[in-house]
């Protein structure tokens, strides 16, 4: 079974505050969608604000042991 990643993006922090953005990824490190993604960002960017970059969420395919089962 292949393992995708869940990775998001972590927003913006424009005049100290921080920004939220939707985006969010299944795959894995290095799709050309992040790398698009990315560039959106930085294209836009000024002096007053900064690209928080991307975020990974536990992997599908992959249990945390925190579902409180006992084995």
């Amino acid at each position: 079974m292949k393992t995708f990643l869940i990775i998001t993006c972590k927003g913006i922090k424009r005049g100290g505050k921080v920004e939220t953005c939707p985006f969010l990824h299944e795959g894995n490190w290095g799709d050309g969608e992040l790398s698009k993604h990315q560039f959106f960002h930085e294209s836009s960017l000024n002096s007053n604000m900064f690209w928080l970059g991307f975020d990974c969420l536990l992997p599908f395919g992959k249990f945390s042991d925190r579902d409180g089962k006992q084995s």
